[in-house]
């Protein structure tokens, strides 16, 4: 079996759009037969509550990012939604000790890398999607020398796009050093993320466009298609449903967020565009396991 394919959110500003990102493409992927793992990495715990659950691990990420690397381990830590073939490790427990034992350790760079490529994680998920904190840290450095590709939402705002500038280009710069102990630099995937039809969020998108545009390096690609800021998606995080589930046909001037999600994914993995792929909604919502009930 081949690695899976590692998709990290990256962003050193929160409130940027990463969970719900994440949440969004790991449900399309689910949906059109990809066996999906999302990993919460984030102190604050929002993918973790983003869908119900049907079955609640024992564990969580913090057993993932210290713990042995066992296949009893692995699967101790991964709890199910209701959604077939998605999959999630919760955010548990992420306290200072925890952030402090990861800057601590020698291999934190390989902490997460190496139970990502274990043999269990390999036969069982073909795409792997993680969620980071809002802010530089040890966490957001673990998760990115695990990923194949960074996934970045940039709000077409000064503040965000102003961020993008400094603090991803950090990160990518701390990546490298990755490359002497033969981490391989991921690529970079950005997308405009919750873009509004004003005239200053159109400059600052075009700007965004003629940065990318500008830069020679093929690993860096800004997505085509952007996220708007429609109300769909914020009922659908209320809904704790897939947006492309939530709102599937057009009904305005925008595209609807089914039809955006797709396009997404099919950037991010043209091989699933060439096979034609297309969500079924879980079968229009008549596939999706039982939520489990807490006691």
């Amino acid at each position: 079996m081949s690695a899976p394919v590692i998709l990290s959110a990256a962003a050193t500003k929160g409130g940027v759009g990463k969970t719900t990102l994440i949440a969004n493409v790991s449900g399309v992927l689910a949906d059109i037969g990809l066996r999906v793992l999302m990993i919460d990495c984030d102190v604050q715990p929002s993918l973790s509550k983003y869908y119900p659950i049907s079955h609640r691990a024992p564990n969580g990420i913090v057993e993932l990012l210290l713990g042995e690397n066992t296949e009893e381990v692995i699967r101790s830590t991964i709890s199910n939604t209701v959604f077939p073939n998605l999959d999630i490790v919760i955010s548990n427990n992420i306290s200072a000790f925890v952030e402090t034992e990861v800057t601590s350790r020698p291999d934190r760079a390989f902490l997460l890398r190496s139970k990502l490529h274990s043999q269990y994680i390999q036969n069982n998920y073909d795409v792997v999607l993680i969620d980071t904190q809002g802010a530089v840290g040890p966490l957001l450095d673990t998760a990115a020398f695990a990923a194949t590709c960074l996934l970045c939402p940039i709000m077409p705002e000064v503040l965000s796009a102003r961020e993008f500038l400094t603090g991803t280009q950090e990160l990518l710069k701390r990546l490298q050093k990755g490359e002497a102990m033969r981490i391989p630099m991921p690529q970079l995937r950005a997308i405009i993320y919750a873009q509004d039809r004003t005239n200053d969020a159109k400059f600052i998108a075009s700007s965004i466009k003629d940065f990318f545009s500008n830069t020679l390096d093929d690993r860096r690609k800004l997505l085509s298609v952007a996220v708007p800021a429609a109300k769909a998606y914020k009922e659908a995080t209320t809904l704790r449903v897939p947006v492309h589930c939530h709102e599937r046909k057009q009904l305005g001037k925008m595209l609807p967020a089914y039809e955006i999600m797709h396009r997404i994914v099919y950037e991010i993995f043209p091989g699933i565009e060439n096979k034609k792929l297309r969500g079924s909604c879980f079968n229009d919502m008549t596939s999706l396991l039982q939520e489990e009930v807490q006691s």
